[in-house]
């Protein structure tokens, strides 16, 4: 499919502006965020279960990283994750947060 040139994408007309009416901003209404109150008390949470989040679940973009251990950690770490019942990224995501808010 071909793109619009720009000779197609031009501003509106002054006649077309005219005729648009101009918006009462005192009659409309502000709809707020839902999540913004909870996000204020309790902050965003990171998700520790698998798949992907509900709807409704509040939670910040993730970028992902790589991180190197030898094997052994890596086995030890998986080891303590299955004992505690959650994913070994969901272990590492709390390690790191846990060292992060002791650090600050």
């Amino acid at each position: 499919m071909k793109k619009a040139s720009k000779a197609m994408q031009r501003e509106p007309s002054k006649a077309s502006l005219k005729e648009m009416p101009e918006i009462d901003f005192t009659t409309s209404r502000v709809r707020r965020n839902p999540y913004a109150r909870r996000i204020a008390s309790e902050g965003l949470s990171i998700k520790i279960g698998r798949g992907r989040p509900k709807k409704t679940d509040i939670s910040a973009a993730t970028v992902p990283r790589s991180v190197r251990f030898a094997p052994s950690v890596w086995a030890q770490l998986e080891k303590r994750a299955r004992a505690k019942g959650i994913t070994l990224h969901a272990a590492l995501r709390e390690a790191i947060l846990t060292w992060a808010k002791r650090a600050a």
